[in-house]
């Protein structure tokens, strides 16, 4: 079987399986009571913490253990904005986790504002600031398009946000560039960082919230006061374990391989009749394509009875019709239909890739 949807999720590695399996059955220990084999346990947690911190360029205080990115994100949106009766900007390219529960807060009175896209997939910068004014309490700006891998210019944008908005709050769904992009977040200019770790070879039910230094945030869960008071819940410590031992070993590829190869592959399918939707700015590990002669959900189905296994849009949106960010860059509705999604991890192989990618055009072509 050749996997490749690991925008959807990844494989976990066997070394964080292992992990995890340590602290189920030996350091099963709860890390916040007071006996020496829970305070190791505590303390394995905060070493975790630092690695993971070490690895995405921020300090350990400032991430908290979530359940993974939809947590974080909500957290953001309803318990993470400072001026309540402010605007909210977010772009159309926002990942559901952003975008519904926007939503869910402008169907409750809230002014939110929604930034189009450019035909590239980026957001469009103008458009956005003309949105942004001295009312603004926050802006949300994906980093990785979860549809196409286009990279959205934060950086950028956080400065020009705060040069016209200084009491705005900055934060950024980074589910899709955390580890792959290798930007430290410190330097991104943010306040809010969101991240899942089964995209980076980890087990599903964990992430993190980066929270920057010195801002005071409301806890969207509450209980025994756990990770500082920020999010209470016995910290899920298997997890975490194989959170940071995935990070390590995805810090030790080579993630410039990866690049090169969507590159080829982009030249490969274009050269049999094929569509590449995001081609330019891309993080290297999407690449979404419009074939010809088919509909994505045939093709996919057809493939994966061949042993290749490819996405055709984000998973959590799988059971909706249309595609809410590929209409927002201007696709027409059928090519939207015939739009599939190939997604690469930091151990998928050439061979593999070009395997599949025989399969995915002669399928189209016997159409």
């Amino acid at each position: 079987m050749i996997y490749l949807d690991n925008a959807a999720t990844t494989k976990v590695f066997d070394s964080a399986v292992r992990a995890a399996e340590t602290a189920m059955l030996t350091d099963y220990f709860n890390p916040n009571a007071t006996y020496k084999s829970a305070v190791a346990v505590n303390n394995s947690i905060e070493n975790s913490r630092s690695i993971i911190a070490n690895a995405v360029g921020a300090d350990k205080e400032e991430l908290v253990f979530t359940s993974g990115a939809t947590e974080s994100n909500n957290w953001v949106f309803y318990c993470g904005i400072k001026n309540h009766k402010g605007n909210i900007v977010i772009s159309a390219g926002e990942h559901s986790s952003v975008y519904e529960v926007a939503m869910q807060l402008k169907n409750r009175g809230k002014d939110v504002r929604i930034a189009p896209l450019l035909p590239c997939g980026t957001v469009n910068e103008d458009a956005l600031m003309s949105l942004v004014d001295e009312n603004t309490a926050l802006v949300s700006v994906i980093h990785v398009s979860n549809e196409t891998g286009v990279i959205n210019p934060i950086k950028n944008i956080a400065t020009a946000v705060r040069q016209k908005a200084p009491k705005a709050l900055i934060h950024s769904d980074g589910v899709q560039s955390i580890i792959k992009l290798g930007m430290p977040i410190s330097g991104l200019g943010v306040d809010y960082y969101s991240a899942s770790a089964h995209k980076v070879g980890a087990p599903k039910g964990i992430g993190f919230l980066y929270i920057r230094r010195g801002l005071n945030v409301s806890p969207f869960i509450v209980g025994g006061g756990q990770e500082r008071g920020l999010r209470s819940g016995t910290q899920n410590t298997p997890y975490i374990g194989a959170f940071a031992e995935a990070v390590s070993r995805c810090e030790k590829y080579d993630r410039s391989r990866i690049i090169a190869l969507r590159k080829e592959l982009c030249d490969y399918f274009t050269c049999n009749g094929f569509k590449v939707i995001g081609e330019n700015n891309n993080s290297g590990f999407i690449l979404c394509l419009c074939v010809p002669n088919i509909k994505a959900e045939i093709l996919q189905n057809i493939v994966h009875d061949k042993g290749v296994i490819i996405g055709k849009g984000a998973a959590c949106s799988g059971s909706k019709r249309g595609n809410r960010v590929l209409s927002a860059m201007g696709l027409k509705p059928e090519e939207i239909e015939r739009c599939i999604r190939l997604s690469f991890f930091v151990d998928t192989s050439r061979d593999d890739a070009f395997a599949a990618a025989k399969i995915i055009t002669d399928a189209c072509q016997k159409r």
